[in-house]
């Protein structure tokens, strides 16, 4: 057998950035040199949470590559137990990482005092939502008192731009293997009617207070409603109708939730503001055409009318939905262009540099 070689490029943008990857092949063993652990710091209590699939996706990357570790200060979700080999931190019994490479990814999670005794190599910060003030808060912990050099990696660059502080954006990795269009859209004698969805937590912030409205108007048009993530507000409003299904999170695997729809649409209420969107590139690599509010990281991605859509208002939306409904070969189209934006944002040598970022 030939030796197995893996790809590290110097630079890196969005296709549309006009910046191409310079391409280096390395052994294993050059990947590992200067680099001997990898501390994975998340609580892992959220098997819907974005902040927990992007701390196992960034696991799974580095497995192959160095020696690295899932901790968690809390009690982690079962279900991930059960899948991923995670550490629990008990400084009474000295059990939290002592040195290597800190990866703290997300702010909303307190730290205890371990990590003043703790050597870390290097220590680097995800920051991917947009609480400012948590912000600060843990890259000074973090650096006690700037004794230590904090490395920050931004979920997107609107999340760059609004914290105003130097570091570089890796955007959520997903497993685009696993997120596939469908192979036959349909199944049976009868084709189902046009479905919209989307998935996300059940949680208030993540869904917009006008999107029951907008659902029932669909519905009237004829079309589907499938919701994985339903509040209990949504329930209420929308649970006597037979043409909305109201799931609970985490009810199926996603990928076989969006390979379900015709369509996937998000929005989020006025009090949230979407870090980057993982589901939107989830949704994308199965080859949907999205319609997303015009607010949000992932709209540094969406070429609006090319490969999904973006609005500003209640009628932009229904206009979109509607027109989609009625245009296959446009839903063809644009799902193309998603699928192929997923394959240049998550190619190799992109999944190579950020393995090489973090075994510098």
């Amino acid at each position: 057998m030939g030796k197995r070689l893996y790809l590290g490029v110097s630079q890196c943008q969005l296709a549309n950035g006009s910046v191409f990857p310079q391409v280096t092949t390395y052994l294993p063993g050059e990947m590992l040199r200067g680099t001997k652990h990898v501390h994975l710091i998340n609580p892992l209590w959220n098997t819907a949470g974005g902040s927990e699939w992007r701390t196992l996706t960034l696991f799974d990357e580095l497995v192959d590559f160095c020696k690295v570790a899932l901790w968690s200060e809390h009690e982690p979700d079962p279900e991930i137990v059960q899948r991923y080999p995670v550490k629990r931190i008990d400084p009474k019994r000295l059990r939290f990482p002592k040195t290597g490479t800190f990866v703290f990814v997300g702010v909303y999670f307190p730290v205890g005092e371990w990590i003043r005794y703790a050597r870390p190599r290097r220590t680097i910060l995800v920051f991917n939502t947009l609480n400012l003030a948590r912000f600060t808060q843990r890259r000074r912990q973090l650096a006690l008192k700037g004794r230590r050099d904090v490395e920050i990696v931004y979920a997107s660059e609107l999340v760059r731009r609004l914290a105003n502080h130097p570091g570089v954006v890796e955007v959520s990795p997903i497993d685009i293997s696993r997120f596939v269009p469908p192979a036959s859209k349909h199944s049976g004698s009868m084709p189902d009617r046009f479905t919209i969805g989307r998935l996300s937590r059940a949680s208030r912030e993540k869904h917009h207070p006008a999107d029951p409205a907008l659902y029932q108007r669909l519905v009237n048009h004829g079309i589907r409603v499938k919701i994985m993530g339903a509040t209990p507000s949504l329930i209420k409003k929308l649970g006597h109708s037979r043409s909305v299904t109201l799931l609970p999170a985490q009810a199926c695997e996603p990928q076989l939730f969006l390979q379900s729809l015709d369509c996937f649409f998000y929005r989020t209420s006025r009090n949230w503001l979407e870090p980057w969107g993982r589901v939107v590139t989830e949704a994308m690599a199965c080859g949907l055409p999205v319609v997303c509010h015009n607010r949000g990281g992932y709209v540094d991605i969406i070429d609006h009318g090319r490969n999904g859509f973006l609005f500003d208002t209640q009628q932009e939306a229904l206009d979109i939905l509607l027109r989609l409904k009625e245009d296959q070969t446009l839903r063809g189209s644009i799902g193309e262009a998603a699928r192929k934006t997923s394959e240049e944002l998550f190619s190799p040598a992109r999944r190579r540099e950020t393995v090489r970022f973090y075994l510098q």
